[in-house]
């Protein structure tokens, strides 16, 4: 009787020290969300939430850490005035060890991938139409282990009902057709802006949102300051020509100070498109382009150096050009330090070149 009672009570001790055990074992989660949010790019958050290129939204804590665990994430949204949530998109990892990160290095650290993800594609677009976070965001992550016993959860919901100032393009309007040689880009003013930015780009396909050809390399006004103006031409503020019948997306964006850092509002991405008559603007910069090399090479000529190969290359780039072989998209003009001329400045260096023609001595260009 004694033994049976002594196994009885052993059982009983090993029973509850293992529900404790696997109690501490357990890998608890929890979200610590950064205030204030950066209210706009909060959108590009959105699109790809665990990215380098996204702004710092949130680090997930994981405790303990070093244990075999699958995550599963997921991004819901109510709109204003609504009383149901929808999902915008959802995650889930392969199994990695538990360790802290944030959002923006998720994807850079080693051993962590995504298993599989879904998106609701017309949420997210209605999203990034608005340009800025609107309505309540739910941020949900679950911790299972590899096995798929479920470890711990936590949410964060993220409020925007009253969304503060609100920056927005007064023109050009979005589909409108501009000429190149003029166009006047406008946006509204926002109180305690300090600097606002431009930056454009060339939206090649349909295929592409207006986020996607905005953020792709090579833009055409590459994140340009203007200080407080409300208004710039934009071919003031060119890293490189325009060229008739393209399509161009633009956003405006502004630096606001504050004690824990600047607040950047961002308006709307709007398009527009140019027309093909437009080119001559072009045209001529090519041809002013054109006249300089041949300069040059007689130049090179007359000093002896018309076979160096320098020469050549100059020569086969003014091939190049005249053949239509390279249009003046495909030139980049740099300063000996490395930044590289704006149109605007290579058309200034061109015209007192023009008016000063001793002053150039060499001209070297790299064929990338």
């Amino acid at each position: 009787m004694k033994i049976r009672i002594m196994n009885k009570l052993l059982f009983a001790l090993v029973f509850i020290f293992g529900i404790n055990l696997s109690a501490q074992e357990r890998v608890i989660v929890t979200l610590n969300v950064f205030q204030p949010l950066p209210e706009v790019s909060f959108a590009a958050f959105l699109t790809n939430p665990f990215l380098e290129s996204t702004p710092r939204i949130l680090q997930v804590i994981m405790v303990p850490q070093d244990r075999m665990v699958i995550v599963q994430g997921s991004i819901l949204w109510r709109k204003v005035d609504e009383s149901s949530f929808n999902e915008l998109l959802s995650y889930t990892t392969k199994p990695f060890t538990s360790r802290n990160f944030y959002n923006d290095d998720f994807s850079s650290i080693d051993g962590i991938e995504i298993e599989e993800s879904n998106s609701n594609e017309d949420l997210l677009q209605e999203n990034l139409r608005q340009g800025k976070p609107t309505g309540t965001y739910k941020i949900i992550i679950k911790v299972f282990d590899s096995n798929m016993e479920f470890q711990s959860d936590a949410t964060e919901d993220l409020d925007f009902l009253n969304p503060a100032q609100t920056l927005s393009i007064i023109q050009p309007s979005a589909e409108d057709q501009l000429d190149v040689a003029g166009i006047l880009l406008t946006w509204t003013d926002v109180l305690g802006v300090a600097d606002f930015i431009v930056k454009a780009n060339i939206r090649s396909s349909k295929l592409e949102s207006l986020e996607e050809a905005l953020q792709k390399g090579n833009p055409i006004v590459d994140n340009a300051s203007v200080g407080t103006k409300t208004s710039v031409n934009l071919r003031e503020i060119l890293d490189r020509e325009l060229v008739g019948g393209e399509e161009i997306v633009v956003q405006v964006r502004g630096v606001v100070p504050g004690p824990g850092g600047p607040t950047i509002i961002y308006s709307d991405i709007i398009n527009f498109y140019l027309n093909s008559s437009g080119s001559p603007v072009v045209d001529k910069g090519v041809e002013d382009f054109e006249t300089l090399i041949i300069t040059v090479i007689d130049d090179m000529k007359q000093q002896g150096e018309g076979e160096s190969e320098a020469a050549e290359r100059l020569q086969n780039l003014l091939s190049d050009l005249q053949n239509g072989n390279i249009n003046f998209n495909d030139i980049r003009i740099k300063f000996e330090g490395g930044r590289q001329l704006t149109y605007a400045e290579f058309q200034e260096i061109l015209d007192y070149l023009r008016r000063n023609p001793d002053v150039l001595t060499n001209l070297l260009y790299e064929a990338n």
